[in-house]
């Protein structure tokens, strides 16, 4: 196993962690006890501490510089916990934390490669938990379907800047995620983290996109022309299907560059993301 070296004490405020647990982990299953129990099907449970007499807390925080993810986890001081583990649903161990004597809290990173940052990837995972006398799995899965909603520009939102532009998705399944990367045209436009908790809808903006202003106006062919161009506008997630949407915007070069949207947007089918044993 590999020692995973996440900060105890995170200099995020706590009000940035990301509340993906109580959607996100509401898919974990299993049971506790002191027999190895790793059958469920991971989609109708609780989160862990509502299956395991062992764990008292889970939770998923942001840490490091904003682009690292890790999940919390606190046990019962009755027993003596030795590590605790994340096994992808290929069996490959993603991470693993050794409990110090008499510690009950420990954090296993849910991202990993040291500038890459890259998720747990989607599957039916498994928690397994080891102690003196203590041997516990349960079924971890992360992941959820969302919609799409309208484009909006940035004036319309009372959060966002005016220039800026919008994508509003929402959360349809059962289980927290959030908007991890905006994409225009297939090049990454803006990263952040935008969680989204089931059965609610979120604006994942797309800055300056819409911003006029001279010198800017580089999708106009010429000065003094107007050009309205599609655009294909993606939002991928920490661990669902990407949301992409063709709009089109009209680049007038004659004042300016003033920038505006054209007609509807539509939604375009793209190929779900596989999980880790898929092919």
């Amino acid at each position: 196993m590999t020692k995973q070296n996440i900060p105890r004490n995170s200099s995020i405020d706590r009000r940035t962690v990301l509340g993906l647990l109580s959607g996100s982990l509401a898919a974990l299953a299993g049971c506790s006890g002191l027999s190895d129990s790793s059958d469920g099907d991971g989609g109708s449970a609780g989160p862990p501490e509502e299956q395991s007499d062992y764990i008292e807390e889970t939770s998923i925080e942001i840490v490091e510089n904003g682009r690292q993810l890790a999940l919390e986890v606190a046990v019962t001081d009755e027993i003596e916990p030795s590590s605790v583990s994340i096994i992808t649903e290929s069996g490959r161990e993603f991470v693993s934390d050794y409990f110090s004597p008499g510690e009950t809290r420990t954090r296993l990173s849910l991202t990993e490669g040291e500038d890459s940052n890259e998720p747990l990837p989607r599957g039916q995972h498994t928690l397994y938990l080891r102690g003196d006398d203590v041997e516990t799995k349960l079924p971890l899965e992360l992941g959820t379907t969302f919609e799409f909603e309208e484009v909006i520009p940035g004036a319309e939102h009372p959060d966002f800047v005016d220039g800026s532009l919008a994508v509003v998705v929402r959360n349809v399944g059962k289980r927290t995620d959030a908007a991890s990367q905006t994409l225009l045209d297939g090049e990454t436009r803006s990263e952040r983290f935008v969680p989204v908790e089931p059965g609610e809808s979120a604006a994942v903006k797309f800055d300056f996109l819409l911003k006029d202003g001279p010198g800017i106006c580089a999708r106009a062919d010429e000065a003094g022309e107007i050009a309205e161009i599609n655009h294909r506008l993606a939002v991928n997630f920490l661990w669902s299907d990407t949301v992409t949407v063709s709009q089109t915007i009209k680049y007038n070069n004659t004042d300016g560059c003033k920038k505006s949207l054209v007609g509807e947007p539509e939604e375009v089918t793209t190929t779900p993301t596989k999980t880790e044993t898929e092919t």
